[in-house]
């Protein structure tokens, strides 16, 4: 049976010594050491809080994410021209 990779970013807990390592794996990227986002400063005690930690940080990277693709959708945008009334 072939191993199961799920097509985005995943969060994975690695031990490391006593600790476990919060680590996001990334499939798509092609050199092995891009694969791997290890955040060591962040070590926890259990595998379940390296975990959550890992997809908060997904979390928070697609939410900023949505808001530069707003924001700039939002100003690219005629509507929200200041000069729209002059130019035309």
């Amino acid at each position: 049976m072939d191993p199961l990779i799920l097509p985005g970013p995943t969060p994975v807990a690695c031990r490391v010594g006593n600790a476990f390592v919060p680590v996001i794996f990334h499939p798509d990227r092609g050199l092995e050491y891009l694969r791997w986002e290890r955040h060591p400063r962040k070590a926890k005690a259990s595998p379940d809080e390296a975990l959550a930690y890992a997809a908060s940080v997904l979390w928070h990277r697609e939410r900023r994410a949505a808001e530069k693709r707003r924001r700039l959708e939002a100003i690219s945008h005629p509507r929200y021209w200041q000069d729209a009334g002059r130019a035309a």
